[in-house]
This record gives structure tokens, C-alpha cells and sequence, in this order.
């Protein structure tokens, strides 16, 4: 096997690049192997999907099998180990190339796009970007103040710091940027005062389009492994998964970057759409969804951040619900108001155990959560999205009755 041409190949490419065999072995590493702080002697011999992270061998070994069938270049997202041992996301793009009658795979990996630092250089949230080894990478105009305080430091996630500028909870980002290991740091105001929503949306902005961004990284390693199935029916249903995954990524970032379309939305529509992508938990606790409200019911608002407020709302009224309770959506006309206006109303209640009248001025609070597997973002995002769109929130709650969450939203009467 000539393997001399294709090793001139490796040579000059910057990214990291590998020769694999039929039999998944690494034949040859490239030069940019480098980046990922492994040699050509350390990884010559050994099973290409050994450097996969777990989650990602099937990709992997999907990506050979349809550049190998297709005999075209194959391209995916994924992750590698690096010699380190930490996950770093890629996009992968593998071509089969035969050589004598043998198959090799010429196996290339890019970087992901690389953070949008400008997007968080006006926000008046302290944001600073640091390697692993504590050199500065990025910081905004928030953060110059702390940093020149304090010089560049690396907090712990959720530790409290105490400046010249206040005082401020850390959240701590592992990020990635060509193949480098970073972490981004972001300081919340330990005390909010009112007037810093937009400071507190921004932080949630923030977290919810980086997450939106690794939503869209596995949507499309899907993607791939859905073209191998040949039960169409499976795959329709796969795919039709997708594209409500797809859905609400744009929602995520369209909400992320403050985006308001207000237009007459009818709540049946919104609802009905809630609960096909909630189907999998209302199955699985055989939880009852009563609509008490006329289909034609209309509200004027921004779909998509009714959609996501829903969303949250349904959610955790099922996870507050017993196995084969119910969940009760309402609305109506909550009241006439002055100069020709009037107030509709939107309430989610759950028969649950109710929550804690100590607990109750906490749950729209960033980060405050009493679920085991909570994140803490939910309630705080429903709150900044309500507060955005003009829409006022109440709860009502009673200790072995369950919750009830009602929003109001005042427009010009028909």
C-alpha cells in the first residue's frame, strides 16, 4: 500500500488530519495532530474511534461507512479526545480514497465557528474569556474595571467576589475555540436591584444561545445517522424530530438576541405545540392536559416567547404532577380596563404538592432551583420574557394543592 503521497497530504495541512484503514486503525497523523497535543507515534496503530468521545463513536463510524458507500467526502459534527482527555468539538469531513485495491480514509477536522466576541462586548454584564492556564483571551468593556482591580483570575463556578464594583456570583462556561480549551466567565450582581433586567436577560441571552449552539451540533450528527435508516417510516418520524429540535433552536437564539414580533396569536395553536414536544414526558407520567379555554381564543403577543413561557410553565407542571394527574390550561377575559383596553388572562395549574410559601418570593430568582437534576434558569427566563413582551406573572400556590401560574396581558379591546 502507497501510503508515501497521502503522508505529502498530511504534511501541509494545518488541521488536524488522520489516515485511517478499513479496519479503523490510524495509519498516519498529520502535523496538525499537534493541536490536539498528540504525535504521530502516539496514535499510529491504534483504533481511530479510541479518540472519539463516547457519546460520538456511532457518528464516527456512520461518517466511514457513507463516505465509504457514498465514495464522496462525508462531513459531520462531533467530538474528539484531545491527549488531555477533554472532549473538543469538531467538524469533521472524511473522504475514501483507494490506493492498489486497499481503502483509506483521509479523515479531517475544523474548528467549529469561533466565539462572536462582539456580541458580548456591549453587554453590561462582566464577561472575560481565559485559557486553562490563566492567559487572557477576550474581555468586554464590563470587565475592565474588576480585571484591573483584581489582575486576570479564573474564579470558581458560583463562588462570590467582592469588588470596587459590587458584589457578583460567578457562572463559569467551558468553551472551545480553535481546538483550544477555554473557559468563559460571566459575574451576576450577588444583589439585583430592579432596574438591571436588562442586565439579568442578558446573562440568560447569553447562557441560552450557547446552549442553542451545542442543540445545533448534535441536531446535525443526527441528521446523518437518520440518512442510514431504510425503515421510512422511522426515518419520518426521526426527521420530523428534528425539525421541531431545529425549531426551537431558532427560538432559543431569536429570543437570545431580543427579537419581538407582537401579532395575534391564537393560544390553541400555541398550546397544541407545546404539548407534541412535551409528548414524551406526559406519556411517560400519563399526565391528563385539560384546555379550558375557546380554540379561537386570541392573544396579541410575540409567538415565540408565549411559546417558550408555555413551555416552561407545562413542563414543570407536569414534573410537579403525581403519575396520571392533570395539568389545567385556562384563559379568558380577566377584566376591562381603561381607554378602550382590556386584560385576558393565561394560567397553567397543576393539582402537585404545591410549593413552599417560603420558597415562593425565590422561584423566578437566577439559578435557584429545588430539582435535583434543575438548572435554575427556567422560572428566571419565563420572568425576563414576560417582563420584555408587557406581560405581568402571578402564582398562586397552596401546600398539597399544587400551583397555579397566571399571566395577564393587556391590549385594545375588539
Amino acid at each position: 500500500m502507497n501510503v508515501v503521497p497521502l503522508r505529502e497530504v498530511l504534511s501541509v495541512l494545518r488541521e488536524p488530519a488522520f489516515l485511517v484503514d478499513r479496519e479503523g486503525r490510524i495509519v498516519a497523523v498529520g502535523k496538525g495532530g499537534e493541536l490536539l497535543g498528540y504525535t504521530p507515534e502516539s496514535l499510529e496503530g491504534k483504533s481511530a474511534v479510541s479518540i472519539v468521545a463516547p457519546p460520538f463513536r456511532g457518528v464516527w463510524e456512520a461518517v466511514m461507512e457513507t463516505a465509504f458507500k457514498l465514495g464522496k467526502p462525508t462531513s459531520a459534527k462531533l467530538e474528539i479526545l484531545n491527549a488531555s482527555g477533554e472532549s473538543i468539538p469538531v467538524n469533521l469531513r472524511v473522504g475514501a480514497i483507494e490506493d492498489k485495491g486497499h481503502v483509506l480514509f483521509l479523515a479531517v477536522m475544523y474548528p467549529p465557528e469561533g466565539i462572536n466576541y462582539s456580541l458580548l462586548e456591549g453587554l453590561p454584564v462582566p464577561i472575560w474569556v481565559v485559557e486553562r492556564k490563566g492567559k487572557l483571551v477576550f474581555h468586554n468593556q464590563a470587565a475592565k474595571p474588576i480585571l484591573k482591580e483584581r489582575g486576570v483570575f479564573l474564579p470558581e463556578d458560583g463562588e462570590r467576589i467582592k469588588s470596587g464594583r459590587g458584589r457578583f456570583v460567578a457562572k463559569i462556561l467551558p468553551m472551545f475555540e480553535n481546538f483550544r480549551s477555554l473557559q468563559m466567565v460571566i459575574l451576576l450582581k450577588e444583589c439585583v436591584a430592579p432596574d438591571d433586567t436588562v442586565t439579568k436577560f442578558a446573562a440568560a441571552g447569553i447562557l441560552s444561545a450557547l446552549a442553542a449552539h451545542d442543540i445545533k451540533n448534535v441536531v446535525s450528527s443526527l441528521i446523518l445517522l437518520a440518512d442510514l435508516i431504510e425503515d421510512e417510516t422511522l426515518k419520518a418520524k426521526i426527521y420530523g424530530g428534528i425539525k421541531r429540535i431545529y425549531r426551537i433552536h431558532q427560538r432559543i437564539l431569536n429570543l437570545a438576541r431580543g427579537r419581538w414580533e407582537v401579532d395575534n396569536v391564537r393560544l390553541d395553536d400555541v398550546v397544541d405545540e407545546v404539548i407534541e414536544d412535551l409528548k414524551h414526558k406526559i406519556l411517560r407520567k400519563n399526565i391528563k392536559v385539560i384546555k379550558k379555554f375557546t380554540r379561537d381564543f386570541v392573544i396579541r403577543t410575540d409567538k415565540n416567547a408565549l411559546y417558550e413561557i408555555l413551555l416552561n410553565l407545562i413542563s414543570n407542571a407536569i414534573d410537579a404532577s403525581p403519575v396520571g394527574g392533570k395539568v389545567i390550561i385556562g384563559a379568558g377575559i380577566s377584566h376591562l380596563l381603561p381607554e378602550g383596553k382590556v386584560e385576558k388572562f393565561v394560567s397553567v395549574r397543576d393539582l402537585g404538592s404545591g410549593i413552599p410559601p417560603d420558597r415562593l418570593d425565590k422561584i423566578f430568582n437566577l439559578f435557584f432551583t429545588s430539582k435535583k437534576e434543575g438548572t435554575g434558569l427556567g422560572l428566571f427566563i419565563v420572568k425576563m420574557l414576560c417582563e420584555s413582551v408587557g406581560v405581568r406573572i402571578r402564582v398562586k400556590s397552596s401546600p398539597g394543592k399544587g400551583s397555579e401560574f397566571i399571566l395577564f396581558f393587556s391590549e385594545d379591546e375588539a
